[in-house]
């Protein structure tokens, strides 16, 4: 990290300190890790072009470092007021930014909010730049909804069918006469069965622009968009949790439209497991690709600290026009972790990774997602390949 930044960082957590703060919580997320592939350089990560996430366990070539501070700064009416301050590091493996190898922080959050505001339906008001409307899968690492960004808003408002949340967020960095803005709103907690809860999120966007006095131009018009998602979550069903989604967005003439399901639970009492499948149709102008994904991950505890992991899953992307692409990856993987639960965290993890493709996946191997370029560099002339390596990752 650099020093300015860490200085920065330090500054404002004084700040927290002088304004009589009560209390300040430190949380957040790290992974990290090394490893070589089969043919003697580097670890490579495997991910099929026109598949949007890849099967993370022994599969992730990058690093990602989410120190949080949380400064609560003052009470007024039951309300608790606050600031949260996160200087963060995301880097994948090969990359440079700031013309350096080493890794560089940005401040990934900082904003102000209030929680449990009575006369807001004990929700809460914000404004800053944070992440927001992170609905997470794990195993693939994907967001089926993120609306990350600088802007404000009122949060989890208890409405009595469930809890309302309205933010307007954008890229503060972009041009000043040409940017976008979303408008997120989701009504989540909405009770609609034993031990069930839907979820619904709506996201309109459109182009902010305006004349260029300097240039004398006018931006390029761009598409409004509107995005729908509604989620099902139920707990308890093979002595686990069940999510069904489905997800339609559309800016102009890009459509694309997702239906996904995922399953937890116990295949015995030291054993858990995580089951996913999405179904995925993009559309750009008619010009469509179909994706599909199913996977599955076991955890077992074998005694102590020590665990044993394996993830299998499988992507199919069929482009029109073109041959079908499929990729499959295998990873098998002993941990040591600080507890005997599949989420206990710190974890260090050992891991062997295999992966093999068909020849209409060869032949694109290194388009569209990050970290392709390396794999093709070190497997373009393959249809299979295998890293070994180790990941520490942790939570608190």
């Amino acid at each position: 990290m650099k020093r300015t930044t860490l200085a920065l960082a330090a500054a404002l957590l004084a700040a927290c300190g002088a304004a009589n703060a009560t209390q300040v919580d430190f949380s957040g997320y790290m992974r990290a890790g090394t490893g070589i592939n089969a043919r003697g350089g580097t670890q490579v990560c495997f991910g099929l072009p026109g598949a949007d996430t890849k099967w993370r366990l022994g599969n992730e070539c990058d690093y990602v470092i989410e120190p949080t501070f949380t400064a609560k700064l003052a009470e007024y009416e039951g309300a608790d007021w606050n600031v949260r301050v996160m200087p963060s590091v995301y880097r994948a493996w090969g990359q440079t930014e700031n013309g350096t190898d080493e890794l560089t922080t940005r401040f990934g959050q900082i904003y102000i909010f209030g929680n449990k505001i009575s006369q807001l339906g004990n929700g809460t008001a914000w404004a800053g730049r944070r992440f927001y409307n992170r609905l997470q899968t794990g195993i693939n690492d994907q967001f089926l909804e993120n609306n990350d960004g600088d802007g404000a808003g009122i949060e989890n408002m208890d409405v009595g069918l469930g809890k309302l949340s309205v933010a307007f967020m954008m890229n503060g960095r972009g041009a000043a006469n040409d940017n976008r803005f979303a408008l997120p709103i989701r009504l989540t907690n909405i009770k609609d069965m034993p031990n069930g809860e839907l979820s619904i999120y709506v996201t309109p966007s459109a182009q902010l622009k305006s004349h260029d006095q300097t240039a004398g131009t006018d931006p390029v018009k761009q598409p409004n968009g509107i995005a729908f998602g509604a989620y099902q979550s139920l707990s308890g069903f093979l002595g686990g949790d069940t999510l069904l989604g489905f997800k339609h967005d559309k800016t102009g003439d890009v459509k694309n439209t997702r239906f996904v399901v995922q399953q937890t639970g116990k295949l015995a009492a030291s054993t858990s497991f995580d089951l996913f499948g999405e179904y995925r149709i993009n559309d750009n102008a008619g010009v469509k690709s179909k994706w599909t994904a199913l996977g599955g991950r076991t955890d077992t505890h074998i005694s102590g600290p020590f665990r044993f992991l394996a993830e299998l899953g499988t992507d199919i992307v069929k482009p029109d026009g073109a041959a079908t692409r499929q990729m499959t990856k295998l990873t098998l993987a002993g941990a040591v972790s600080a507890g005997k639960e599949p989420w206990s965290r710190p974890t260090l993890r050992l891991f062997v990774t295999h992966a093999f493709w068909n020849e209409a996946a060869r032949q694109v191997l290194g388009d569209n997602w990050v970290n392709g370029e390396r794999l093709k560099q070190v497997y373009g002339d393959q249809k299979s390949g295998t890293s070994i390596g180790i990941q520490a990752e942790a939570w608190w």
